[in-house]
């Protein structure tokens, strides 16, 4: 084995290493940018079951307020919340949206959508997104 052939082994694997680190490091950029949006999407997406509950830390330079918008797509009532406070009842068919001021420091909200008055199970299609 010469001298040129071990340098060419070190120059490529080298050069792999760099690709592999460069690539794992750009989903970071990606969220960065993603955050500074001003119209930011939290989650959107369709659920079936007994309740729905999801929980997002959101901060104000994303947007001062979010919205928690359903379309009820099953056969019972939906009651909605965001951190138990802010409520909604949407009958069978219809949709509607709830809405919550976004504090100075990040935490996190809470986002429930249950079956009403005597249970069941819901079928929805959601949207979570933070705005200003």
């Amino acid at each position: 084995m010469n001298l040129k052939s071990v340098f060419k082994g070190v120059v490529s694997s080298a050069l792999v290493v760099c690709l592999i680190a460069g690539v794992g490091t750009l989903p970071t950029f990606a969220q960065s940018t993603e955050s500074s949006s001003k119209d930011y999407a939290v989650k959107s997406g369709s659920y079936s079951g007994t309740e729905f509950q999801a929980a997002y830390p959101l901060k104000k330079s994303n947007g001062v307020k979010v919205n928690f918008w359903i379309k009820n797509t099953g056969n019972v009532s939906v009651l909605i919340k965001i951190n138990g406070d802010q409520k909604r009842t949407l009958a069978p068919g219809k949709s509607g949206h709830i809405s919550a001021p976004v504090g100075s420091l990040s935490s996190e909200y809470k986002f429930k959508a249950v079956p009403t008055p005597n249970g069941g199970d819901i079928s929805i299609d959601y949207g979570i997104a933070q705005r200003d």
